[in-house]
């Protein structure tokens, strides 16, 4: 049970408060990288592991050790998880696929009342530019570039947002009288928010939720590091794999109702076999943390 110096809202308010100054400094960082840098892809490259570090990290790191004398039991750096959990997650992102591809579609396909359509014309300019900078960031589509996404995109951007959001946000939210599954979604919700893409907000936010329970389920962050890992990774790669006008193609073609419906049913037997596994009858020992102090 960790015992926490501060009280639950100040704790907030500390890794709120990290996180802007943290959002700042990568600004002016990133900002001054490209405006000197001769090499406008490698910069965005360093400004994108700045970010990660000065605004996930860092705060997540700087609040745990001030809230707590138990750190690593707050960011739960300490356990790993078993051989068979671990399967049972990145099997279930894979099982979850056509599914999660619908949903994306829904959420793309979502059109505003005509009396918000500048609105939704500013969203979508948003989601055009959000887009855009994933491939500028990408790079040309040669196996340097692939490795180096993957390293920069799936690796470093799994660890720091799972360690900000799961770790230290859902952690302290679920520390308050919020408790464990609210705290799971708000972070969820927190999540997909930041990332300022309406059309995708849906299937980011049931994503963050799964990563959430993942981390509840296991009392480990390295689960939901690696799947948030292979999630981000497989994305890289299949980007890469297919030409920018596949990519396209494949984005546009409706999931049939039938591949939704089974990997719906074997997503539901893999979340159950993955409950069962990591705690069976066991209470959940997230809902045994004191409101406050």
């Amino acid at each position: 049970m960790i015992k926490y110096t501060v009280s639950a809202s100040k704790r907030l308010w500390l890794l709120a408060c990290t996180y802007i100054a943290g959002l700042v400094l990568a600004s002016v960082t990133l900002a001054i990288l490209l405006a000197v840098g001769s090499d406008s892809l490698a910069m965005m490259r360093i400004g994108i592991v700045v970010q990660d570090v000065l605004m996930l990290v860092v705060p997540a790191v700087v609040t745990a050790v001030i809230v707590t004398r138990q750190p690593v039991e707050l960011l739960r750096l300490g356990k790993f998880p078993r051989l068979q959990p671990l399967l049972l997650g990145l099997l279930t992102l894979v099982v979850a696929t056509p599914l999660m591809e619908a949903v994306v579609q829904w959420n793309e396909g979502i059109t505003l009342p005509s009396a918000f359509s500048d609105i939704e014309s500013w969203l979508r300019r948003l989601e055009e530019q959000a887009g855009g900078s994933v491939e500028f960031l990408l790079g040309p589509h040669t196996f340097g570039n692939l490795a180096v996404s993957i390293l920069l995109v799936g690796v470093l951007t799994g660890f720091s947002e799972e360690l900000f959001f799961r770790g230290a946000l859902q952690r302290l939210l679920a520390s308050t009288r919020m408790g464990t599954h609210a705290a799971v979604w708000v972070a969820a919700i927190i999540f997909s928010a930041v990332h300022m893409q309406f059309f995708g907000f849906v299937p980011r936010m049931l994503l963050g939720a799964f990563f959430g329970y993942l981390l509840v389920w296991s009392g480990s962050i390295w689960l939901p590091m690696i799947a948030h890992t292979l999630n981000n990774s497989l994305y890289i790669i299949t980007r890469y794999a297919n030409a920018p006008e596949a990519s396209e193609a494949v984005s546009a073609t409706n999931t049939s109702w039938g591949a939704i419906i089974i990997s719906a049913a074997f997503t539901a037997v893999c979340l159950t076999a993955l409950y069962l596994t990591c705690n069976g009858k066991k209470p959940d020992p997230e809902q045994k943390e004191p409101t406050d102090e």
